[in-house]
């Protein structure tokens, strides 16, 4: 037909996990043994406790019902517990608590909510689609903040641009970070309450890898800084911690004019989160969260020590990721991000994802997902060995 796309579209890159969804259907029919580290998409099942919330649920007509554009009162108060046992903060159910469908869709309407034509945000790259695709599709403009494995992947606040700063609108940040695993400390997480104070910018934090940190290295809520709810919301999934990404369950908390606004986009947008998965939620946020959760972790850094000490067996030298679902890595000289991808696919059967996908200071990177036993983590591994995969620089 002739309708041509929005160019809100239009200027979007292309969402490379598509792509790879589609070779990797490809392959499989033809019978390919996959070993698919690509998608953060936990393999860990949710607690029986939650399963069996959400049965119960399901039994009750009322459930199936439109839910309230507010959330559950319930939900929003086991949210709050949730908040003030696990980051000691403190936030107003009623005011300061919205419920998302996936924490994504909440960071990229929040965009909607303040973003017009032209309006700048600040974005720390590599870094996850949604951060910079959301302004994209608002009709602003995603500036790039640098990130370095020399500086541990945090942005560099002083060498801003003040006429820049002037004109952002909003920063993103993300700690733990995907695609690199990184975890910013507290005196970073001042500078950057300080850097949007003084700028009047609002700052956004996904948080959607609090839980899963290793070496006792527990990651900070950026409302755990004083003065940080005056500016900052922040988003949370029970996508990575429950191990309930198909379910597509999240909640943000912060200012309660940001809340508000976001609450205002969603209303027109949506009809909430179906309340029988709220009450699931609200299971898992008051499970014994110490002996769950520790055992998710405790299973992710296994995992993590067999492919980091596998990869470095074939010549890549990485420093284990302090925390999140993935590690970050080079692709070896003479390929680009996505040929290396390719490579590794069709050479091996192991999928992985470019580091494209996260930007352009992603490329020369590919990220790999902690989403598989160890054992076929392992198997990947004397994949690329019999395969002659090493890293030479």
């Amino acid at each position: 037909m002739k309708a041509k796309q929005a160019e809100r579209l239009l200027k979007l890159p292309i969402y490379v996990f598509a792509q790879l969804d589609k070779i990797k259907a490809e392959m499989a029919a033809k019978g390919a043994d996959l070993i698919d580290l690509g998608m953060g998409n936990p393999d860990i099942p949710p607690p029986p406790e939650i399963i069996e919330t959400l049965v119960k649920s399901l039994q009750n007509p009322e459930n199936h019902r439109y839910p309230s554009f507010e959330g559950a009162p319930e939900f929003k108060a086991a949210v709050a517990g949730w908040c003030r046992r696990q980051y000691n903060i403190s936030v107003d159910p009623d005011h300061e608590v919205v419920t998302l469908i996936g924490s994504k869709e909440g960071v990229v309407h929040f965009a909607f909510a303040y973003i017009d034509p032209g309006d700048i945000t600040l974005v720390p790259m590599p870094a996850y689609p949604a951060h910079f695709r959301g302004t994209i599709l608002a009709g602003g403009e995603p500036v790039v903040l640098p990130t370095t494995e020399h500086r541990g992947y945090v942005p560099d606040l002083k060498i801003i641009d003040p006429d820049i700063a002037r004109k952002a609108k909003m920063m993103i940040l993300s700690y733990p970070s995907n695609p690199t695993g990184a975890v910013a400390d507290r005196s970073f997480f001042e500078a950057a309450v300080a850097f949007c104070k003084k700028y009047d910018i609002i700052l956004v934090h996904d948080f959607a890898y609090a839980e899963i940190y290793f070496d006792g290295q527990k990651p900070l809520s950026m409302l755990a800084i004083p003065g940080a709810k005056d500016i900052c919301i922040e988003f949370h999934t029970t996508s990575k911690t429950f191990g309930m990404p198909g379910w597509r369950c999240g909640f943000a908390v912060g200012n309660r004019d940001l809340i508000e606004s976001l609450r205002k986009i969603k209303t027109n947008l949506d009809y909430g989160l179906f309340t029988a998965v709220q009450k699931s939620a609200i299971a898992a946020m008051t499970l014994d969260e110490k002996e769950y959760i520790g055992r998710v972790r405790a299973t992710y850094q296994r995992r993590r020590d067999v492919l980091v000490d596998g990869l470095n067996s074939l010549g890549w030298q990485i420093k284990k990721p302090a925390a999140s679902l993935y590690v970050w890595l080079p692709v070896p000289q003479g390929y680009d991000s996505t040929e290396f991808t390719m490579r590794l696919i069709e050479k091996t059967g192991v999928v992985v994802s470019p580091g494209i996908a996260f930007g352009e200071l992603g490329e020369g990177y590919i990220r790999a997902a902690l989403v598989a036993p160890e054992a076929r983590i392992s198997e990947g591994i004397e994949r690329l060995r019999q395969a002659g995969i090493r890293y030479d620089g």
